[in-house]
């Protein structure tokens, strides 16, 4: 792994663990045991490096999604096994991404990108003739993912998770793009 990655990646934890306020380029160069001074080599300014933990993020979610769309055809059971391996793997990521997005100390244009680290709207549109309900799904997915991580929800069960999304996808079915979803509802 290269040192920017190792630097984004400690950042996020940081900031997953003690929040935005924690997060400064001594306590990353600590993290990592780097010499003081490594991380602002790397990342001038707390902007810059908010920018790299927010690419870093989308850079994780993007390899996350990728592997399990590679093994898996039916789109609620890719996004359920999405759910669940953020919710049970990726709870680091998920923390410091909320961390970040609700702080208003961070940058709009950080902020924007934040909010599309987990789920791509533009994917989730070109499933559907109807742009409309791709944005549902996101919303849908960005609620799931809400209500564990807030407590709301306990279960992280892959089939729990997967429900919902077959649900709306049978719902929205007629607008899916080829009209062949596979929803497979109990």
């Amino acid at each position: 792994m290269d040192r920017r990655t190792a630097i984004a990646d400690a950042a996020l934890g940081v900031v997953a663990r003690d929040g935005l306020r924690a997060l400064t380029h001594r306590a990353i160069d600590s993290t990592l045991d780097y010499p003081a001074g490594s991380t602002s080599y790397y990342f001038r300014t707390k902007s810059d490096l908010l920018a790299a933990v927010a690419a870093r993020l989308v850079e994780l979610s993007h390899a996350s999604f990728v592997d399990i769309a590679d093994n898996e055809t039916d789109v609620a059971t890719v996004v359920g096994q999405y759910l669940h391996r953020a919710l049970t793997h990726r709870m680091t990521e998920l923390r410091a991404r909320y961390a970040l997005m609700l702080d208003p100390a961070v940058a709009q244009d950080v902020r924007d990108v934040l909010a599309r680290s987990f789920f791509s709207l533009e994917l989730a549109r070109e499933l559907f003739d109807e742009p409309a309900h791709g944005d549902g799904l996101v919303s849908l997915c960005e609620g799931l993912i809400a209500d564990v991580v807030f407590g709301r929800r306990t279960s992280k069960d892959i089939a729990a998770l997967r429900l919902p999304i077959a649900v709306y996808l049978a719902g929205a079915g007629r607008s899916l793009r080829g009209n062949s979803m596979d929803t497979d509802l109990p």
